[in-house]
């Protein structure tokens, strides 16, 4: 590929944070909370610390097949047949647990909370329709961008925290350990599941698409700790701000933290403003799995360019959001039940036996 049409290692580490908070900003709070009470920060610090591993195995198999995405890695290891399925299950799972889950997401989001009278099917079309424009202009357009957005992106989130601050009670986080091991552990595994193990999509783009290819690794495990840093101070805030009974109970606890800014009785009412580095994370992060797919099954089908699938891929994904979900209580159940084995499996298990595949071949070469 050419350099000209590579992304830079500053885009790949901004992509990474956006991709790492993306929809955990919403939902990360609640669930650690549901699990570890007052102590829901624990999780997240331990889930950092759990990442690391988890993305060093991504960066083994991306230095083993640098100028390879996973399918293509996949398909030579395994063969046609089994590298196919392996691959086809790859895809469906970005597809579904990712980029149709994510529209669900947004459109739920502001449907509910911002704009009530507008038909959802409004903003799931507007959604998707700015990512396959972003597309149709080309993976290095779409990772300019990010440039100019993620600054706005840190700018709301501090804005947030600075201005909700003043409102933390300490004895909201006391008692600190106020949890069994088992509901710890879930809330852990929470943590690594959306932040660190939804990585392995990035493999459709580093190394082969990143300028510096593999020296570019530490992009990867830098972004993710940012990612989780920020994650970490949203459920600390919201803890102290609405206590562990009430972030557990809301179901976007961070958009409620928003709720409460009120400088002098004269700025209240901003938690709109404030979203805007909710929706913009969840676009990349929508984009992300799209990009996943959709070059995905332009490599397995040998097809000579993704762009003529954009378009395609991306009606179906706005049907598939429409009807995928039919209520919150069903998606809360799919993500715990379904998405909780979907994304482990093609995250974690695929890497290892593919890692697994290449060692055996390796030592059995004379």
């Amino acid at each position: 590929m050419d350099n000209t049409k590579k992304i830079t290692v500053r885009q790949l580490l901004l992509l990474v944070i956006l991709f790492s908070i993306g929809s955990s900003i919403l939902f990360i709070p609640s669930g650690a909370a549901t699990y570890a009470k007052q102590g829901a920060w624990l999780p997240i610090v331990v889930g950092m610390a759990l990442g690391v591993p988890v993305i060093l195995l991504f960066l083994n198999l991306a230095r083993r097949y640098p100028e390879m995405t996973f399918v293509e890695i996949s398909n030579r290891l395994l063969g046609k047949w089994l590298g196919t399925a392996f691959s086809l299950y790859w895809i469906l799972t970005s597809f579904l647990a990712g980029s149709t889950t994510l529209v669900y997401y947004i459109g739920n989001f502001i449907t509910t909370q911002i704009m009530t009278e507008t038909p959802e099917y409004t903003i799931n079309i507007m959604f998707i329709g700015i990512i396959v424009i972003g597309f149709l202009l080309g993976l290095t357009t779409f990772a300019r961008a990010v440039e100019v957005l993620f600054p706005v992106v840190i700018v709301l989130f501090f804005v947030l925290i600075l201005s909700v601050s003043p409102k933390i009670q300490v004895e909201h986080f006391l008692p600190v350990i106020d949890f069994g091991i088992k509901p710890f552990i879930k809330a852990v595994l929470l943590q690594v599941n959306y932040t660190s193990i939804t990585l392995v999509f990035f493999l459709m783009i580093y190394p082969s698409a990143v300028q510096g290819g593999i020296k570019a690794s530490k992009a990867l495990l830098v972004g993710n700790l940012i990612g989780g840093l920020l994650l970490l101070i949203i459920t600390a805030v919201s803890v102290g701000v609405l206590g562990a009974e009430t972030t557990a109970r809301q179901f976007y606890p961070s958009y409620a933290l928003a709720k409460r800014i009120n400088i002098a009785n004269f700025i209240t009412r901003v938690e709109v403003i404030v979203a805007t580095f909710w929706i913009i994370g969840l676009y990349y992060k929508t984009a992300i799995y799209f990009y996943a797919m959709l070059k995905g099954t332009a490599q397995l089908f040998k097809l000579h360019s993704e762009r003529i699938l954009v378009l395609p891929l991306g009606l179906i994904l706005t049907v598939l959001s429409l009807v995928g979900f039919p209520n919150s209580a069903y998606q809360i159940q799919w993500d715990e039940r379904t998405g909780g084995v979907y994304v482990p499996t093609a995250g974690l298990i695929f890497p290892l036996v593919l890692i697994a595949v290449d060692t055996f071949r390796k030592k059995k070469k004379p």
